[in-house]
C-alpha cells in the first residue's frame, strides 16, 4: 500500500510540475553601466570620477491559470539594492491581472505602467531599447528641471487602477488601444501612497492608440489627464506635556493641502523602418500644468532616434532631444544629444556605448546654463 501511495504521489507531483512549467514563464534582464564626465562644466547630475553602476536586476513573471486569465508581475532590484543600509531600490514595477474576452477587448486591474508614448512601457528594460537610456524630455522631465512645479511629471510612470485594451482592424489596418483609469499621481512632498489610496475624488485617465499603417510604419497618439491636491510646507505649532504636567510648545514643519493642480498632456509618436537596416523613432509631448492660485504654463519636449545597422550585430544610433519645462520663462531649454553604438555580442546580450551631451540655457532651474559631455558604456542582458 505504501508503495502504491508513493507511486501515485509521484505521478501527481510530475503532473503538477508539467502543468506549472506550461503555465508559468520567467524572464528578465540584467544591466551594468559605467559613466564619467569627459568635458564641459561640472554639475551634481554628472559623475566626475567615473563610476560603475550595478544598474538593474529584473524578474518578469507571467502566470496563465486559464486560457483567458493572465497574472503578470515585474520585480526589480536597482543600483545594488541593500535595504538594511538604505541603498538602492527594490520595487514592484507592475502586478496586474488581465482577462481576455476577445482580442479586441481585455480587462486589466492592478498596478500598471502608464501606457504613454514609445518608451514608458519599455521602461528600464535596457535590452529592449536601441539607445542607452530613455529620452529625458519625453519620459523623465525631472531630469530637465528641478523647479517643484516644472518637474511634475507630464504623466506618472506607474498607476494603480483598471484598464481596457485590445487589438482591432479598422478598414484592414491593424491598431491597438488602451484606456486606463488610475488614482493618478501625488505631487512631490505629499504624504501617502497613490497605489493604495487616492487623495481626491478625481481619477486620472490615460489613453493611447497605435496604428500600423504598414509593416514599416507605426504611428500613435497618447493622452493623460489628472487632477491632484497641491501641498505646501508650513510651520505648525504643536503642544505636548511633560510627565510633571508642564506644557511645552514647539513648531514642526508639515506638508498641508492648499489647492489643486491639473495636468493635461498629449503626445504623438512614430516608429519608421526606413529600410531593413535603418530605423527612426520620433516622439513629441506637450502638457499643460495648471497650479491653482499660482501659475499655469505649458511644458513640451520631443526626441528623435535614428539608427542604422552597419553590420548585422552593430547598430549605430544618434539621439537628439529638446525640452522646454516652462513656456512662460525665457532661456530655460535643455538639449540632449548622443551618438552611440549598440552591439549584440551574443543572443540578447548587448554592449552599448555613447557620448551623452547636455546643453542648457542659463535660466534652467536644474542645469543653470551648464554644458557637459559624458561617456557612458553598459552591458544589458535579457533572458
Amino acid at each position: 500500500m505504501k508503495r502504491i501511495f508513493a507511486l501515485l504521489t509521484g505521478i501527481v507531483a510530475v503532473s503538477l510540475q508539467a502543468d506549472w512549467t506550461e503555465r508559468v514563464t520567467i524572464n528578465g534582464y540584467v544591466s551594468v553601466e559605467y559613466e564619467q564626465r569627459v568635458n564641459g562644466d561640472q554639475h551634481p547630475r554628472v559623475d566626475e570620477h567615473g563610476s560603475f553602476d550595478s544598474d538593474m536586476f529584473d524578474l518578469v513573471f507571467n502566470v496563465q491559470p486559464t486560457d483567458r486569465l493572465r497574472i503578470a508581475a515585474d520585480l526589480t532590484w536597482e543600483h545594488g539594492s541593500q535595504s538594511e543600509l538604505g541603498k538602492g531600490n527594490v520595487g514592484m514595477e507592475y502586478a496586474f491581472a488581465e482577462y481576455t474576452l476577445s482580442d479586441a477587448f481585455k480587462i486589466r486591474a492592478g498596478k500598471m505602467f502608464t501606457p504613454f508614448g514609445i518608451y514608458n512601457e519599455i521602461h528600464t528594460a535596457k535590452p529592449s531599447t536601441i539607445i542607452f537610456k530613455e529620452p529625458n524630455p519625453t519620459n523623465k522631465i525631472y531630469f530637465i528641471s528641478s523647479d517643484k512645479y516644472e518637474q511634475t511629471l507630464l504623466y506618472p510612470r506607474w498607476g494603480s487602477g483598471v484598464a481596457v485594451l485590445g487589438n482591432v482592424n479598422v478598414a484592414s489596418i491593424p491598431m491597438d488601444y488602451i484606456v486606463q483609469v488610475t488614482n493618478g499621481d501625488l505631487i512631490y512632498g505629499a504624504e501617502g501612497n497613490e497605489y493604495d489610496k487616492d487623495d481626491n475624488d478625481r481619477k486620472a485617465v490615460t489613453a493611447r492608440v497605435r496604428v500600423d499603417l504598414s509593416d514599416d510604419l507605426q504611428i500613435g497618439a497618447s493622452y493623460y489627464r489628472d487632477e491632484m491636491v497641491r501641498y505646501e510646507r508650513f510651520g505648525v505649532e504643536k503642544t505636548t506635556y511633560t510627565q510633571a504636567g508642564e506644557k511645552l510648545t514647539y513648531v514642526t514643519r508639515e506638508y498641508l493641502p492648499v489647492g489643486k493642480m491639473k495636468i493635461d498632456s498629449q503626445g504623438l509618436f512614430a516608429i519608421w523602418h526606413l529600410s531593413e537596416d535603418a530605423r527612426l523613432e520620433l516622439e513629441g509631448v506637450r502638457g499643460t500644468l495648471d497650479v491653482e492660485d499660482v501659475d499655469s504654463f505649458v511644458r513640451m519636449g520631443y526626441s528623435a532616434v535614428a539608427s542604422y545597422y552597419v553590420l548585422p550585430r552593430v547598430n549605430l544610433y544618434l539621439l537628439y532631444a529638446w525640452a522646454d519645462p516652462n513656456d512662460g520663462k525665457e532661456r530655460d531649454t535643455v538639449i540632449n544629444y548622443a551618438p552611440g553604438v549598440n552591439i549584440e555580442i551574443d543572443d540578447n546580450m548587448f554592449l552599448k556605448a555613447d557620448y551623452f551631451n547636455v546643453l542648457s540655457e542659463r535660466d534652467n532651474a536644474l542645469y543653470k546654463g551648464a554644458d557637459y559631455g559624458e561617456f557612458r558604456i553598459g552591458l544589458a542582458i535579457g533572458f
